[in-house]
């Protein structure tokens, strides 16, 4: 008799095998996703720092910052066309976002929060300085929900 098809045997070890392939797998898919979304991240805060410091050098009302003073530049006042949307698919907070423009040492030192909202988490960065975004490890200072500390802006000018 010839009979066609897969004994139960082979079925088992197929669907074995493809267990442990998954097992495998998948946790180094989500790892690799989650690790792009961080990337996104930091190089969002780089372009947003660029186009704070395109700001601030063309527009002349707003003042130089001072060994004792800075200025901060929020999201909502910068060309977004770059940024629309974030990287877990929510948008960037106009308010909460912004670059900080301080004197050190005299020359100007960019530091970035940006926060993205999404459903009703958020994810991002807080205040970072863009020394420490040109770090190869960057990528972890981004945080989420409880680990992401909000900050205010303390700066006297506000654009």
């Amino acid at each position: 008799m010839n009979q066609k098809g897969f004994t139960l045997m082979e079925l088992l070890a197929t669907i074995v095998i493809l267990s442990i392939i998954m097992l495998i797998a998948v946790p180094n898919v989500i790892n690799t996703l989650d690790k792009n979304k961080r990337s996104t991240y930091v190089e969002d805060a780089k372009k947003m720092i660029t186009l704070a410091e395109y700001k601030f050098r063309s527009d002349t009302s707003i003042p130089k910052p001072t060994a004792t003073s800075c200025v901060a530049i929020r999201l909502g006042s910068l060309d977004l066309s770059e940024l629309e949307e974030g990287p877990e698919g929510g948008s960037y907070d106009q308010t909460d976002s912004f670059v900080e423009i301080a004197l050190v040492d005299n020359a100007y030192q960019y530091s970035v929060q940006l926060i993205e909202n999404y459903g009703e988490k958020k994810r991002g960065f807080s205040l970072i300085t863009q020394d420490d975004l040109n770090e190869e490890n960057a990528i972890n200072q981004v945080k989420s929900d409880d680990e992401l500390t909000i900050r205010s802006i303390s700066c006297p000018y506000v654009y």
